[in-house]
């Protein structure tokens, strides 16, 4: 029985050891509070669009080697706030770009006055549910993303199309990310659209990253959305898709 007894204490003992030696908890860990990002940036982007309007078909293809010189105005922001692994997001692409020159309309390039004002904003939320490591997350998010676009085709004193859309898409997507002391990455891809809003929707981004402090980190890489919508007689399949540079500001 004393053996029984004296194992027992030092099993106690040996245990209790043990929980002193184990590292305490960091409520600061716990409690870090909401952290903000800012990021504007620059998107220089192609345009490739079928747009049909009761019978005609009018295919559109326009690249925009130098977007800021047919540029008449342009707002682009991302911004994020996190808590643990809750994270809230939005996006706004505002881009008024009028070119002058050969455009492609119904097969034919004809010199004309190309005017597109786009408007697409987003809000999501997500969860962070793969942690690996803490260099390695894989984000789920869910949202809605609404586009605003409007289209002139002038040739001369003609007017081709001047049409307007607006319609909100639900999103759902997953989003890739790694992190490390300097370089970060990410790889975002969503559908939307499910004929609530548009027929179908998608976007997607693929963005590396240099932090030069905690406040401060510059970004570049690829990004493009689509959108194919239809109502009535009218009808729109458009791509966006090019280059993009952006800085991001954290604000704890």
């Amino acid at each position: 029985m004393n053996r029984i007894i004296n194992l027992i204490w030092i099993c106690l003992i040996a245990f209790t050891a043990n929980a002193q030696d184990t590292k305490p908890v960091d409520t600061d860990e716990l409690d870090k509070g909401w952290e903000f990002d800012l990021a504007p940036y620059v998107w220089v982007a192609d345009l490739s669009a079928d747009i049909s309007f009761l019978d005609q078909s009018t295919a559109i293809e326009a690249q925009f080697k130098d977007v800021l010189n047919n540029l008449k105005m342009g707002f682009l922001m991302h911004a994020e706030a996190r808590h643990d692994n809750w994270f809230i997001a939005g996006d706004i692409v505002y881009l008024a770009v009028e070119k002058n020159g050969d455009v492609d309309v119904v097969s034919i390039s004809t010199n004309t006055t190309l005017s597109i004002k786009q408007t697409v904003a987003e809000i999501i939320g997500g969860y962070t549910f793969v942690e690996s490591e803490e260099w390695l997350f894989v984000d789920g998010f869910a949202g809605l993303r609404y586009f605003g676009i409007q289209t002139e085709i002038e040739a001369g004193s003609q007017e081709l199309l001047d049409e307007t859309i607006n319609t909100t898409d639900p999103i759902i997507g997953l989003r890739l990310r790694t992190v490390s002391d300097k370089w970060q990455s990410s790889l975002r891809a969503d559908i939307g659209g499910f004929g609530i809003g548009s027929e179908f929707s998608w976007k997607t981004n693929l963005l590396l990253g240099y932090k030069f402090s905690e406040l401060f980190s510059l970004h570049g890489g690829f990004q493009a959305y689509g959108i194919d919508y239809e109502k009535d007689d009218f009808g729109l399949q458009m791509t966006s898709a090019g280059f993009l540079l952006g800085a991001n500001f954290n604000l704890k």
